[in-house]
C-alpha cells in the first residue's frame, strides 16, 4: 500500500479531509470523521497544531502579498475554507491550488466557484512537474514565474527521496525572487515520546504514513532555496501567540515542535 493509496476512495480515510474535519469543516465522509475521532483520542490538541498551520499559511500570505507577489500556486492546498490564499491575497493575484485527493478537488472547486482569478487542479506535491508544465499555468501566469509557492503542511507525509526531488523541481521552476512557504515538525526520531507513536501507527494504518525529520535535515533537503527573513520560529510565534502550543506539544509528543519558513531564490 502507498501513501496515496486511498485518494480515490471515498470509503477510506484521507489525511485531507481528516483534517478538514479537525478544522471545524463539513467537506468529509463518515469514515474520516471515525478515524479524526480515534486520533483525538490519542492526541487531544492535534485540533490545535492543525489550526496553527493553516493560520501561519494566512500570515505568510499576507507577508508575500505586503511584499508585491500577486500570483500563488499552492501545493497540497486542502479545502479553500477561511483564512485561505485567495481570501487573502488582493482580489487581482492569481491563485493555483492543488491537491491530490479528487473528492478535495471537486469540493475545493464548489467553495471558490466562479472565481475568475483562483483554479483548483489535481496534483501530487510529491511530483509537482504534474501542475508546473500544464498548459493551464502559462495561461494564468504568463511567462512571469515570479511567484509565492506554498508547501504547507505536506512534507511530512513525504519521504527524503520525493521531498527533495519536489523542492527541486520548484525551484527549477521558478523566477529569481520567487519565495516558498512552508512548514514542518523539528523532530526525529530519537525525540519520539511513547504518546506519538499511535498517532504514527493510525496514519501508517490508512496508507498515509508520516515521516518526521529535524529542521537541519529538512533544509538540507529544500537547497538550493534561502532561508529568508525571518527564519523558522515556531507556528506559535509566527502568528503572535508566544509558545503555548509548542510547548505543549514538546511535553506530550517530544521534538521542539512545528515551525514555519518562507524560503527565497
Amino acid at each position: 500500500m502507498t501513501e496515496y493509496s486511498s485518494i480515490a476512495d471515498t470509503s477510506t480515510p484521507n489525511a485531507g479531509r481528516i483534517y478538514d474535519f479537525l478544522l471545524g469543516g463539513h467537506h468529509n465522509f463518515e469514515v474520516d470523521r471515525q478515524t479524526a475521532e480515534q486520533l483525538l483520542q490519542i492526541a487531544p490538541f492535534m485540533p490545535q497544531v492543525l489550526k496553527l498551520i493553516r493560520w501561519f499559511l494566512g500570515e505568510a500570505t499576507r507577508r508575500l502579498t505586503s511584499q508585491g507577489f500577486d500570483q500563488f500556486i499552492d501545493f497540497a492546498s486542502g479545502l479553500p475554507t477561511v483564512d485561505h490564499i485567495h481570501q487573502i491575497a488582493q482580489p487581482t493575484a492569481r491563485v493555483i491550488y492543488s491537491d491530490i485527493d479528487p473528492v478535495t478537488v471537486e469540493y475545493g472547486r464548489e467553495i471558490i466557484k466562479d472565481n475568475q482569478n483562483t483554479r483548483f487542479e489535481q496534483c501530487d506535491a510529491g511530483n509537482p512537474e504534474e501542475l508546473l508544465n500544464a498548459e493551464f499555468v502559462k495561461d494564468e501566469f504568463g511567462d512571469r514565474r515570479n511567484v509565492a509557492i506554498g508547501f504547507n503542511g505536506i512534507a511530512y507525509f513525504l519521504p527524503d527521496d520525493k521531498l527533495k526531488h519536489a523542492l527541486q523541481t520548484l525551484y527549477d521552476w521558478a523566477g529569481d525572487g520567487s519565495k516558498l512557504f512552508m512548514c514542518d515538525a523539528d523532530a526525529d526520531a530519537s525525540d519520539v515520546t511513547e504518546k506519538l507513536k499511535p498517532v504514527f501507527e493510525l496514519y501508517a494504518r490508512i496508507g498515509q504514513p508520516i515521516y518526521i525529520r529535524s529542521k537541519e535535515t529538512l533544509f538540507e533537503l529544500a537547497k538550493p532555496w534561502k532561508i529568508d527573513a525571518p527564519g523558522s520560529p515556531t507556528l506559535d510565534e509566527w502568528v503572535g501567540m508566544g509558545e503555548t502550543v509548542t510547548q505543549h506539544a514538546m511535553s506530550e509528543w517530544g521534538g521542539e515542535g512545528f515551525y514555519g519558513v518562507i524560503l527565497h531564490k
